[in-house]
């Protein structure tokens, strides 16, 4: 139910944002290619990182049972973002201006955990005494143990983003330049991501940091370079406003 749930809010609040945005690209081409690229991306990188890199289990995974199970969630961040691009580029709108959208991620990845919640299906933290831990006897992957239940702090920080970000994108607030929102998304997802990953039983790749929290220090990275990037801008655009200024003639 929950996959059919996150399509439909990313549907309507994708077509009202896009529309107060006055991006003109219709929902209904927009979302089934970034659908296909996030199943695509992340299905071949749970293959080729969680399968090849982790558990050392070959490729027989790309046979017949290549759609059944076994995704990852920043594979299907990479391979929307292709998607992201290819329909930048065939509706000639700016990539940076399309990305400032990406807080509807956000709200459809919290309600995806909660799926994961509820399914008990392994994505659950390691074991604590603290008292909300939690146990799943009845789930899909069950446990006795009282363990941290990592969907519910990844929906409360996933739907944080969305509701704080949200409000930035109304016609009469968002202006230039492009990627402001897209940075302070990326920001907040790697630093709460990252933080969570240390309760989280995901394998430690490099570093003794797992994949997920590899993947938000390049997010933060990113947000950080965006952000110099804006500050850059607004010092050019102050600089050639002064230059404007000493150069015009005095009037009286």
């Amino acid at each position: 139910m929950y996959p059919y749930v996150r399509f439909a809010a990313g549907y309507w609040l994708g077509e009202k944002d896009f529309h107060r945005r006055g991006i003109p690209i219709p929902m209904g081409v927009f979302l089934p290619g970034l659908v296909v690229g996030g199943i695509l991306g992340g299905r071949l990188d749970h293959l080729l990182v969680v399968q090849l890199l982790i558990r050392h289990e070959g490729v027989a995974a790309f046979g017949p049972g290549f759609f059944t199970s076994g995704y990852t969630y920043f594979g299907g961040l990479l391979g929307g973002f292709m998607a992201f691009v290819a329909v930048s580029r065939i509706y000639q709108v700016p990539l940076l201006k399309i990305l400032d959208g990406s807080a509807i991620v956000s709200l459809c990845y919290g309600i995806g955990r909660i799926g994961c919640f509820l399914a008990g299906d392994g994505d659950y933290g390691r074991p604590t005494h603290l008292p909300w831990g939690l146990s799943f006897p009845h789930g899909l992957v069950p446990t006795t143990l009282h363990v941290h239940p990592l969907p519910l702090y990844e929906t409360a920080y996933a739907f944080a983003i969305f509701f704080l970000l949200w409000p930035r994108g109304r016609t009469e607030v968002y202006s230039r330049p492009y990627g402001t929102i897209l940075a302070d998304v990326l920001l907040w997802t790697g630093i709460c991501r990252f933080c969570t990953q240390w309760v989280s039983l995901n394998a430690r790749i490099f570093a003794g940091l797992t994949e997920a929290q590899l993947v938000s220090i390049a997010f933060m990275l990113g947000a950080f370079l965006l952000k110099k990037h804006f500050k850059q801008m607004k010092v050019t655009d102050r600089s050639s406003h002064d230059s404007i200024k000493e150069m015009s003639p005095n009037v009286g």
